[in-house]
């Protein structure tokens, strides 16, 4: 198809207003139309594009500065029509030039591990999906409570335990959407929902007993369908755990990682917000 050549065209910032051509694309590409989590994307900033001459737009990727020097890539989406031109490549190349970041880390998929290879990226780690009816305990355990937006500084302090660096920003935007957050001596877990289906994340415990109270009390009685993504050097316990509370485990992703380090007790984050943000 003519008229997209990658070290031709122009790369752009994304903004809220771009909302619904990134639905369109991620439509294109067999994604969900994912429109909350698509918006704050947009409205945290780090989104790049390139328009499709035909309108809408040919690709996207979001490199997000989720606490000072250390950002996230997702989303990175390129429009079937328009595979194999190197508009991915470009892509990532304008994002980490544009970034002033010391770190920056993602979770691959598999078709994207030899660009990111290639970007100078290595994998420290993995993750796993796990989806089903999750089974609650039939009474919630001691010490955990349910919180709220005034809670906003004790989640940020046990986050900065694990996380190595202060989210309040990002914490602040997500905290209205949460339906649960559950809050425990040594950790805390948020529950928000995404085109039906029930999401945990971040789940910060400094063991699996502390991760699975906080899971019990943080997932509604009802009979939804939970997602959990576990990451896999702090969380084989919880993965097993989590198979007999009805979750399944899918195929792994690698978290890879340029420059710098992530920083933080990473054994205590067994769960991100998402794997575009961390």
């Amino acid at each position: 198809m003519p008229g997209i050549v990658a070290k031709e065209v122009q790369v752009r910032r994304l903004g809220v207003t771009d909302l619904a051509a990134c639905l369109d694309l991620a439509a294109d590409r067999s994604w969900p139309r994912e429109e909350a989590k698509w918006r704050l994307l947009l409205e945290l900033g780090g989104g790049y594009g390139i328009d499709d001459p035909d309108g809408g737009l040919a690709g996207t990727v979001f490199l997000t500065e989720v606490t000072p020097g250390i950002g996230a890539v997702g989303m990175l989406l390129v429009a079937s029509r328009y595979g194999g031109r190197g508009l991915g490549y470009r892509l990532m190349n304008e994002a980490l030039s544009a970034a002033d970041c010391a770190t920056v880390f993602l979770y691959a998929t598999e078709a994207g591990l030899p660009l990111y290879r290639k970007l100078g990226f290595r994998i420290v780690d993995e993750i796993a999906k796990h989806t089903g009816v999750f089974k609650p305990a039939s009474a919630p355990a001691p010490g955990v409570r349910l919180g709220n937006t005034e809670d906003l500084p004790t989640l940020a302090r046990l986050d900065r335990q694990a996380f190595g660096a202060d989210r309040t920003v990002l914490l602040r935007r997500l905290l209205p959407m949460a339906e649960r957050v559950a809050i425990a001596d040594e950790g805390y877990a948020v529950a928000w929902r995404n085109l039906g289906t029930v999401h945990v994340g971040p789940l910060v415990a400094n063991s699996t007993s502390t991760a699975s109270a906080l899971l019990d009390a943080a997932l509604p009685e009802e009979n939804s369908t939970t997602r959990v993504d576990v990451c896999a050097n702090a969380g084989a316990e919880l993965s097993s755990w989590l198979a007999k509370r009805g979750l399944t485990a899918h195929p792994s992703s690698p978290l890879m990682v340029r420059g710098a380090d992530l920083p933080g007790n990473r054994a205590m984050l067994l769960a991100p917000f998402t794997q575009a943000l961390g």
